[in-house]
């Protein structure tokens, strides 16, 4: 580090180029903030549950340190949340749409920082309220709702730091990260990014830093209990990870990668991020934090490497809109661009009001589905098998109860011997997931399943009659004596639009045994 001095001494000359951290404009990002949770309560009931929601209530009352697919801190929110307030539809996406709003504020929050007056925050948080992949996210409980924020939070603290120099605030940032691990290991990549970029750049000053090595050991043991987990269950998320990649994750090239990641940050928001990553990169008034828009393109190819989904790129491009709102504000400073500020505000409004029904639940399932095929941007699947009109985000909330209202009728038609030694096996997690929530509506037996964590929860008793929901009569043939239709559920709108039901008798091999091939983590 023997260069660091001259390197040190110019990112200090280039402080006087910045502008100052402005107050945070709380008025107008409360409004945006407040529309935006308005819209999510007023349409959050209308399509139903969605699959996975099923299925981290159904880990939320088994509490533990970790499962197959996530680290814990989601579930133990959503165990703590549903005893006080219930778990109907509108009770589960209370805390998304707050987070929702908390993204606006944060992503004003890093403009204000980045040197952003009221002009730049506004037009970031409106940018951030209507993206698509915000709104969706958003609009139902999982771990990536608490992880967006978690990110631009993230990048608030690092852009504090490298504005001053001053690694105070690394154990702050670690303990953020720590949390955010605890949420999503996908925070990693945000980890990897940072210390490509540190050493890239002039900030390569503060790996000699004993706090920057001090945030990353506190990040890492936030992270501790998942792998503690994870080593006294086989390794059970590694398992998972890898079968996805195989077999569940659509392949995309690059480019179709990014084109749904526009779809997804809303196309109209373009001229926004975009100008927010050309102004990090390319703009000596932003020199100083340049590692942020390297950061961004260096989680790009990770992910694109890694064959992740588009959606998990989200969570960065809330600081490129920050730091667009604060290029435009520069660039229309003066009085003949003054216009174009309000040419970007009625884009972006116009944005929203395009690709709101996409993204929310505000017209039937069919006219959404009708809407999308009219303006021809219906999202590309990005799971194998998901080939349903609708998006599985929308798909995957219809059918739910009518499944459990179907095994109910196959159970009712039992023999009363029969009946009171049965036991359900479903083939997924929403599936499982969704006959436990409606179990006591419709009076279901046991509920089991072999499809991630589920199948910690097994193996079901070896005695008695087996109600299996699951598509692979072959697999049953192969396992029971007597196998006999039952019958179906029908959803024409679901995703699983019709899911066959199967009795079976008289086990042929040992229960231990099966469950152990039937294992699918995925």
């Amino acid at each position: 580090f023997m260069s660091d001095r001259p390197i040190a001494a110019r990112i200090d000359a280039a402080v006087a180029e910045l502008a100052d951290p402005q107050p945070i404009a709380w008025r107008p990002l409360l409004i945006i903030a407040g529309v935006q949770v308005l819209l999510h309560l007023l349409t959050n009931g209308r399509y139903g549950i969605f699959r996975d929601e099923y299925y981290y209530l159904a880990c939320a009352a088994r509490p533990a340190w970790g499962y197959v697919d996530q680290p814990p801190l989601s579930i133990w929110i959503l165990a703590a949340w549903k005893t006080v307030f219930g778990d109907s539809v509108h009770a589960l996406r209370i805390l998304p749409a707050l987070c929702g709003a908390g993204l606006i504020f944060l992503t004003g929050a890093t403009a204000a920082e980045l040197g952003g007056r009221r002009w730049a925050q506004s037009l970031a948080g409106l940018a951030v309220a209507m993206g698509a992949a915000g709104l969706v996210i958003c609009g139902f409980y999982s771990m990536n709702a608490f992880d967006m924020l978690v990110w631009i939070g993230a990048y608030w603290l690092l852009i504090r730091i490298v504005r001053s120099g001053d690694g105070r605030r690394w154990p702050w940032l670690g303990l953020l990260l720590g949390i955010g691990l605890l949420n999503k290991i996908g925070l990693l990549v945000f980890g990897v990014a940072l210390a490509i970029a540190l050493v890239a750049t002039p900030h390569r000053r503060h790996l000699v830093d004993r706090r920057l090595w001090l945030a990353g050991g506190i990040a890492l043991i936030f992270l501790l209990p998942y792998l503690i987990w994870n080593a006294t269950h086989d390794w059970a998320t590694w398992e998972f990870i890898q079968n996805a990649k195989q077999y569940k994750i659509s392949g995309l090239s690059p480019l179709v990668f990014l084109k749904e990641c526009l779809l997804e940050a809303n196309p109209l928001t373009v001229p926004l991020w975009l100008g927010g990553l050309l102004w990090l990169l390319l703009a000596r008034r932003a020199r100083r934090f340049r590692l942020v828009g390297m950061m961004f393109v260096l989680t790009y190819l990770i992910l694109i490497l890694q064959k992740s989904k588009p959606y998990y790129l989200a969570a960065s491009f809330s600081v490129l809109i920050a730091a667009g709102g604060v290029a435009w504000e520069n660039w229309t400073d003066g009085r003949r661009w003054r216009w174009l500020r309000w040419f970007l505000a009625a884009n972006l409004l116009a944005g929203f009001i395009i690709f709101a029904p996409m993204a929310l639940p505000l017209l039937p399932l069919e006219r959404s589905v009708a809407y999308m095929q009219r303006l021809g941007i219906v999202p590309t699947p990005q799971e194998v098998g998901h080939d349903a009109a609708a998006p599985q985000y929308f798909a995957d909330r219809f059918g739910w109860e009518n499944l459990a209202a179907s095994v109910a009728a196959v159970c009712a038609d039992l023999p009363a011997g029969e009946r009171s030694h049965c036991v359900i096996v479903a083939s997924n997690y929403g599936q499982a997931g969704a006959l436990e929530y409606w179990a006591e509506k419709y009076d279901l037996p046991p509920v089991y399943c072999f499809h991630n964590n589920y199948w910690f929860w097994g193996p079901p008793p070896a005695t008695g009659v087996v109600i299996a929901v699951t598509y692979h009569r072959k697999v049953l043939d192969e396992t029971f004596a007597e196998v006999s239709a039952a019958g179906a559920a029908e959803t024409p709108r679901a995703l699983e639009s019709r899911i066959p039901i199967w009795l079976c008798r008289d086990l042929q091999r040992p229960m231990d045994e099966l469950w152990n091939d039937l294992k699918n983590f995925i």
